[in-house]
């Protein structure tokens, strides 16, 4: 379970690296590319964060899974509603989730026209598995592999040490494995730079590379799904969000990601823009520490929860574009196991406390406890997160609980959130894998304090979550959703949004079906076609 605990830290770091960059908070150290307007066959993506190179292996950061995600291949993809599909693997069986035989595509090439053999995916795994050559991925690559063997030249057998059912998450690129040929990679002085760039078997190449500027892509000759209508792509580093929108407004970039809420009403009035909106599995939410007093107290805590108005920060502070949280894991997150709409059904009936300060009061004398002083750190670089805490902070001065709200840097608040010394924090989370799990993987381990950000400690939790990791996804929805339950009654965490984001297009493209897993899913250029 630390393997887990360790993933999900590490994922969280780089995301809310990516988000700093999205929010407009990033260094000014970042340049738009000179190279002015895409040409014709070429769409320029505008992005607002940055990478210092494109293995994912040294940098796990979202920026990198989107760039990897058409380059390099792995034995498994997504496809655009998160579900697993084959990648480098036509197909796959495994009868007790321990032994897992994988049938290889006999048409995959890598980029330079050289076939992928089975000692090219052994490499890449083994490659993954060494922290010194993928510090970016070995911390979160299953340390549960027994072996790789190669059966075949088509058929590769995987021997664990136990029942993994998410082991296909594993094996896939939004995962941790990106497929390169071994001679090249041995060869290359660094692999991910400007000199070396990336050799992959995905639908794209890499052909150019300036850290702080800019990535170009082209189709390659060779991918076994045949030519995409798109046959290149820039993505333009932009440090400053008006600049962005400047670059928008001039034509010099067709499509922006994680464009900020606030400023979407400017984007939207660009001459044949359209900005779409659209659930991006984030979570926000309150974690009450019950190894720190008061919060020991489950009234107190219950008093808290109550306390927090979370559909006035979503009308007044989001502007509408998230929804109210029920449970800690958005509905979109179970994709791939059961239907949103089930799912939402399904985090409705989770135990949440919807603001009633009526109640608030209630639980507080009931917690038969002295007012008292805390504090609430958020990071400076989500400026929502500390206008939602000074709405929380009003409604429990009601209560005679004084709340100082403090803005501290990203970085910090990173290594001190679950310290343990903090009754009160923000738990801020987006998710990338499409594992229903993801999130209650670190969250809802009742193991014990150090094992999840709120310290609790709980044996049914524990056990539920034991066997969600056992079974198939969809077979552990019912004890995954129960362990969400439990945490939740007793108001370990307290779920306030499920975060939007929103992107721009303008007229010379068309975007269909955008979700938060398109820029992670097979392919996921299909989704876009220039407008005749």
């Amino acid at each position: 379970m630390n393997k887990f605990k360790r993933f999900a830290a590490v994922l969280l770091a780089t995301v809310l690296a990516f988000s700093l960059a999205a929010c407009g908070g990033a260094t000014n150290n970042q340049t738009t590319s000179d190279s002015g307007t895409g040409a014709a066959d070429e769409m320029v993506i505008g992005i607002s964060g940055s990478i210092s190179t494109l293995d994912i292996n040294q940098e796990a950061g979202i920026l990198n899974y989107y760039i990897g995600a058409i380059v390099n291949e792995g034995l498994v993809a997504i496809d655009n509603d998160g579900k697993p599909i084959p990648g480098l693997a036509e197909s796959w069986e495994t009868e007790d989730y321990a032994t897992w035989t994988f049938h290889l595509r006999t048409d995959a090439k890598f980029s330079d026209g050289t076939p992928v053999t089975a000692e090219d995916i052994i490499w890449s795994i083994e490659r993954a598995q060494d922290p010194t050559r993928s510090p970016g991925v070995s911390i979160y690559f299953p340390d549960y592999i027994q072996t790789i063997e190669k059966i075949d030249d088509t058929t590769l057998q995987a021997t664990l040490d136990g029942a993994h059912p998410s082991f296909i998450w594993a094996i896939s690129n939004v995962g941790g494995l990106f497929v390169s040929p071994k001679a090249w990679g041995e060869s290359a002085a660094s692999i991910g730079s400007p000199q070396d760039l990336l050799m992959g078997s995905g639908p794209y190449k890499v052909t150019s590379f300036e850290p702080g500027s800019h990535v170009s892509l082209s189709a390659q000759d060779y991918w076994w799904g045949g030519q995409p209508e798109i046959q290149n792509i820039r993505f333009d580093f932009i440090a400053d969000d008006a600049t962005r929108l400047l670059a928008f407004s001039g034509g010099n970039i067709d499509f922006a990601l994680n464009i900020p809420v606030e400023q979407s009403e400017q984007w939207q009035n660009v001459g044949g823009a359209s900005v779409t909106f659209y659930p991006d599995r984030s979570y926000y939410g309150l974690t009450l520490d019950p190894t720190v007093a008061p919060f020991d107290n489950e009234h107190v805590r219950r008093a808290v929860a109550y306390a927090m108005n979370a559909a006035g920060v979503v009308d007044s502070i989001l502007q509408g574009h998230a929804t109210v949280a029920t449970a800690i894991t958005p509905p979109e997150q179970f994709a791939s196991a059961i239907s949103v709409d089930e799912a939402k059904s399904l985090l409705a009936d989770v135990t949440h406390y919807t603001f009633n300060m009526d109640k608030a009061r209630e639980e507080f004398a009931l917690a038969n406890v002295e007012p008292f002083d805390t504090t609430i750190f958020y990071p400076d670089s989500f400026q929502n997160v500390g206008k939602a805490s000074l709405v929380l902070a009003d409604s429990l001065r009601e209560l005679g609980i004084n709340v100082q709200v403090t803005e501290i840097p990203l970085d910090q608040w990173l290594t001190e959130v679950g310290n343990g010394e903090q009754g009160i924090a923000w738990m801020i989370y987006l998710a990338t894998t499409a594992e229903p799990q993801e999130i209650a993987v670190w969250l809802l381990d009742g193991t014990g304090p150090g094992y999840n950000p709120a310290n609790f400690t709980d044996a049914e939790i524990a056990g539920l979550m034991a066997h969600v990791f056992s079974v198939p996804a969809a077979d552990g929805i019912d004890d995954l959703i129960k362990a969400h339950d439990l945490a939740q009654e007793q108001a370990y965490y307290v779920p306030v949004w499920w975060g939007q984001s929103a992107v721009a297009w303008n007229d010379r493209i068309d975007v269909t079906n955008f979700n938060s897993y398109t820029m992670l899913s097979e392919n996921w250029p299909q989704h876009f076609t220039f407008v005749q």
